[in-house]
């Protein structure tokens, strides 16, 4: 699943990319048309559980929503998160929020880098949250790094430009510019 900052004129919107749902939805809707076409043929249903296990999963992608919502006008933090009209809503005022946070870690590691035991899907991780006044934090996005390609620190500098909330970035080099191929 892909996430996209996305610009409103309110502010900014983190959200998952429209992209996913429409492939979601399309995935779904040749699902439909094969299972159904098999139907027709007359080929029982008993036999073809796995297509409509698959059917149901690609449905419940395409209408699941995940978004956060940086309402800069009324200075406000909105979290949608459900599927389709199930959605829980939270919400936090900007004097709520003490900062943006982007960390990283490391799966299966200490917190002084050395790694407790090996594990096959270890790897570094990074987690951009808010952290709240009173002691609380919120995880916006907790992504393999190595999957992120930059797109959740890019994202995390431009929320926080955007908003005027402070940015904590526990590694300085994920402050710099971003670096494109052209630069090397």
């Amino acid at each position: 699943m892909r996430y996209t900052v996305v610009m409103k004129e309110s502010g900014p919107v983190y959200r998952l990319s429209r992209f996913f749902s429409i492939s979601c939805l399309c995935f779904s809707l040749f699902l439909l048309w094969g299972l159904s076409f098999s139907l027709a043929e007359g080929v029982p249903l008993t036999s073809m559980i796995h297509i409509v296990l698959l059917l149901l999963a690609s449905l419940a992608a395409a209408i699941y929503r995940d978004s956060w919502v940086f309402d800069t006008r009324e200075g406000t933090i909105t979290s949608w998160w459900g599927f389709g009209p199930f959605v829980k809503r939270s919400s936090y005022r900007f004097d709520e929020v003490e900062r943006l946070e982007l960390t990283h870690f490391v799966k299966g590691g200490s917190g002084s880098g050395t790694r407790l035991f090996k594990r096959r899907w270890g790897g570094a991780m990074v987690v951009f949250s808010i952290k709240l006044v009173e002691g609380g934090e919120r995880s916006i996005q907790i992504m393999a790094e190595r999957r992120s390609g930059g797109r959740v620190e890019e994202a995390a500098r431009t929320i926080g430009a955007a908003t005027g909330l402070s940015l904590f970035i526990d590694r300085p080099r994920d402050m710099e510019t971003r670096v494109t191929l052209h630069d090397l």
